[in-house]
Parts: structure tokens; C-alpha cells; sequence
């Protein structure tokens, strides 16, 4: 990759990749922007929305112009910025952050950027192109890192688990129950079926609100989804973990990771900073063990925070 050019007036121009950004996306993309601005200096970023694009390059004349998000709505047209880009000699890169989920929808982009960046590795490896890297999700250090970690003792849940019900999930779900109905459990996000899953609770969890919940658990139930968007031409398994398994850990939770890829050994040390488990047998042995050693699961919470803030910032 080129370097930033010294002379640029603006050097990145960050931006939503598409017009509907969910909450959660928003508060990512501002997640990623503070961390190119503290690298970058906060005068050599900009960040605005999808609709701002094509007119701030113009203006603002960046070297290079980064789309983060979801490029999967019908909306989604790049030829504008990509034009813009061109007038002003900028580069223009993607980082997807659906991936597999959305992977069929890189044919909008395939032919148009200079670079592209996924989030999922196994995805990366399927790009019909060069110029594509793998790039994981992170997490913030001034949303989740600064909140104080609550001792054993005063944390509201044994469990928790926050997302949304994927038929895997559910299922998965179902096979836990008898262990999750025998202690505090705490399910959160919309869509459950409360009559079936009691402690699930059926609203949606702002953004802000996520770092203080996963303080707050003993152990967080870490389940990733099979439920994709635009996933037909390959049917890709996801390889990556996702953002939240870096937020929870920079949090300093104790996680419990349903094992359906082994990549997460790349990013944490199992059995140090993380746990893995296959089956609902596994899981009940290793969360009784870490209910009965607290000073066990504080130690895997506080080194996995270690890890974060070390190896998974943006």
C-alpha cells in the first residue's frame, strides 16, 4: 500500500458504507475513527455518513477515503465516490464487516476500490481479486477498557449473553437450558421468546450500555451466527470472532466460547484468556468450576482485558 501522502490537507476520510447504518454501526465506525485519529492526529481524520461522501472528498480532498459497515443495502452506489476520488487523485478502501455473512454482495465493489478489507479470514481468501488483507474488528479502550471491572461478589449475573436469537443460537440455547435455568442467567436483545427462555430479556441493549453489562456478569456465553444475508455462491463459515468477543474481553470478562473455529486461538490464549466449550456437557463442568473459583475466573477476565488492550484496539 501507498504511504499517506505528508502534504494532504485531510489524509483519511472515514465513512458509513451504506445509508442505513444501524446504531451499533455508527458507534463503531466513531470507534474506529478515534483510533485513526490518535494514530493520525485528530486534524488528518474526518468522519461523516454515507450521504456526505461524494462531496466531501471534493472538498476535504483526502489521500485516502476508508467505507466501513455493510455494503448489502439496494442503495449502495460507489460510482459517485469513486468518481470524486478520482478528481482529487484519492484512494478508496472498504473494510467489510459482514463478512460471510454478506459476501455475495462484493460484486458492488470488486470492480471499484483499491482496496479491500474483510473481517472474517476465511472470506478474504474467496475475493476474486488482489489487494484484499484480512482485517479483524477490535475494541474501544475509552468505551469498554475504563469501565472498572465490579468484584465477584457484587456482579449482577452468573451469565450473560447479549444478541440476537439465530436459529443456532436457539438451539444452542435449548441444549444449555438445564444449566442456564439453574443459576442467574441473563439473556438481552430483541426477538426472544420469553415463554420458552425466562431469562431472556426481550429489549434492545444500547450501545453504552453493553461495557457496564459485561462488567457486571461473572461469565459471558459467547455464541457466534450461522444466518447469513447474501452468503449463497460459497456458503462461507464464519472463521473470525466478531466484535464482540474483543469488547467483552476489554471489559475484562471471563468469556465462555462456543467452539465452531479454532482462529480465535490466533487472538487469545485458551485456557488463559479464554474458554472454549463443544457441548452442553462441557459447558456445565467448566462454569461450575469457575462459580466455585472465582479467583480463576477474575484471572482469565483481567488477562484477557490484558490481551485487548495489548493486540485488539483500533
Amino acid at each position: 500500500m501507498t504511504h499517506l501522502r505528508a502534504d494532504a490537507p485531510l489524509r483519511l476520510l472515514l465513512a458509513g458504507a451504506n445509508p442505513q447504518e444501524h446504531k451499533h454501526d455508527v458507534v463503531r465506525r466513531n470507534d474506529i475513527a478515534a483510533g485513526f485519529a490518535e494514530v493520525l492526529g485528530k486534524s488528518a481524520v474526518a468522519n461523516c455518513r454515507y450521504e456526505s461522501v461524494a462531496r466531501q472528498i471534493l472538498r476535504d480532498r483526502p489521500e485516502l477515503v476508508l467505507l466501513v459497515g455493510s455494503i448489502l443495502p439496494d442503495r449502495c452506489d460507489y460510482a459517485a465516490m469513486r468518481k470524486s476520488c478520482d478528481q482529487v487523485d484519492a484512494r478508496l478502501a472498504f473494510w467489510l464487516q459482514y463478512d460471510p455473512y454478506e459476501f455475495d454482495a462484493y460484486v458492488k465493489i470488486v470492480g471499484l476500490a483499491d482496496f479491500i478489507f474483510s473481517n472474517d479470514r476465511w472470506a478474504t481468501m474467496h475475493y476474486p481479486r488482489t489487494a484484499v488483507w484480512h482485517l479483524p474488528l477490535a475494541a474501544n479502550p475509552l468505551r469498554f477498557g475504563h469501565e472498572p471491572v465490579q468484584p465477584w461478589q457484587g456482579r449482577n449475573c452468573d451469565i450473560f449473553f447479549c444478541g440476537l436469537p439465530y436459529p443456532n443460537r436457539l438451539q444452542l440455547l435449548r441444549d444449555l437450558a438445564p444449566t442456564l435455568r439453574s443459576h442467574h442467567t441473563v439473556v438481552r436483545g430483541t426477538d426472544w421468546d420469553t415463554a420458552e427462555f425466562p431469562y431472556c430479556q426481550n429489549e434492545y441493549t444500547q450501545p453504552e450500555d453493553l461495557p457496564a453489562l459485561y462488567a457486571s456478569s461473572r461469565i459471558v456465553l459467547n455464541m457466534g451466527r450461522n444466518v447469513s444475508s447474501a452468503n449463497n455462491r460459497y456458503q462461507l463459515d464464519a472463521s473470525t470472532p466478531g466484535s464482540r468477543t474483543f469488547e467483552a474481553a476489554m471489559a475484562g470478562s471471563c468469556q465462555l466460547l462456543f467452539t465452531d473455529s479454532l482462529e480465535v486461538m490466533d487472538h487469545f490464549e485458551v485456557g488463559e484468556e479464554i474458554l472454549l466449550f463443544d457441548d452442553a456437557q462441557d459447558f456445565g463442568a467448566q462454569l461450575e468450576m469457575l462459580l466455585a473459583d472465582s479467583e480463576r475466573a477474575c484471572s482469565i477476565g483481567a488477562a484477557a482485558r490484558r490481551r485487548a488492550m495489548r493486540d485488539h484496539t483500533y
